[in-house]
């Protein structure tokens, strides 16, 4: 089944208001290490009542969501946590696991999402290992998040998929814990040469599929909503659907579509034209 996936982590749309959209999944955005005590987890953003509460409109958004049959995740990282304070969390993936987990089970939420962007650690400029790091932590949150019954997803980049690029640290990764992994979100904006480039992203989404650990179902392609949400990497609606879904669908599966982020899909027209188009 293919799915299509959102980041929540600004309140001028209201949350409630995916319930009438086909999307299938919502990212809550963001779960994050304090600075000082990476151990600590706060939320932030339009979620947060308080560094340890989701606000009341959330809690109640999040069971009318399920209640309409799409799974709601807490994302747990983004662009904003500092290489230094993931080397910090690095060897306590036991621990940090169970803080994460503690979020979900207490929020009644359907699991977690990883957004980890500290390229240094692929590329061994962090004073620890990146690829141990997300092994040992999908690893710890399988045990105290098990399958079927919660889910866990990692949003990495596109050159950390890339085999034989220092980047590419998600291919070791998929090939040891993928099991435990449900799906990847895959950035691909912000991120030249994939960003607004459809050839880059089909060529690439196809030889990725092929990776240890991943097939295409495993597999959404996320893009911005708006050319105010990312950098680099919008494309309009109908040029995503001409030469990106259906390249991919007329040769083989395609597992999805996520956006960046749900606050810029105004109306609902975009979740609408690309679930259209992905059969939701």
């Amino acid at each position: 089944m293919s799915r299509l996936v959102t980041y929540f982590n600004n309140g001028s749309i209201e949350l409630n208001n995916a319930a009438n959209l086909p999307y299938t999944d919502i990212n809550l955005a963001f779960l994050l290490p304090n600075a000082d005590s990476p151990l600590n987890l706060e939320l932030a953003g339009a979620i947060a009542a308080t560094p340890t509460t989701l606000t009341q409109a959330t809690t109640q958004a999040v069971s009318n969501l399920q209640a309409s049959g799409k799974k709601v995740l807490l994302s747990f990282g983004g662009g904003t946590v500092a290489s230094d304070t993931y080397h910090q969390l690095a060897g306590n993936e036991t621990q940090l696991a169970q803080n994460i987990a503690g979020f979900i089970t207490d929020n009644q939420l359907n699991g977690v999402d990883i957004d980890f962007e500290d390229t240094a650690a692929f590329t061994g400029d962090a004073g620890y290992n990146g690829v141990d790091f997300l092994i040992n932590l999908t690893k710890a949150l399988r045990l105290v998040l098990p399958a079927p019954n919660y889910l866990i997803t990692h949003a990495p980049q596109p050159p950390y998929l890339e085999s034989g690029n220092p980047m590419g640290g998600y291919v070791q990764v998929m090939a040891e814990a993928g099991e435990d992994i449900d799906w990847l979100n895959l950035q691909f904006y912000n991120n030249p040469p994939w960003s607004a480039n459809p050839q880059e992203i089909v060529c690439s989404y196809e030889k990725y599929a092929q990776l240890p650990g991943l097939d295409a179902e495993k597999l959404l392609i996320g893009l911005p909503v708006t050319q105010h949400d990312a950098g680099s990497g919008y494309m309009p609606v109908d040029e995503i659907i001409s030469d990106v879904i259906e390249p991919v669908q007329a040769n083989g599966t395609l597992g999805g579509m996520m956006n960046w982020q749900f606050s810029s899909d105004k109306g609902g027209a975009w979740a609408e034209q690309i679930g259209a188009a992905i059969g939701l």
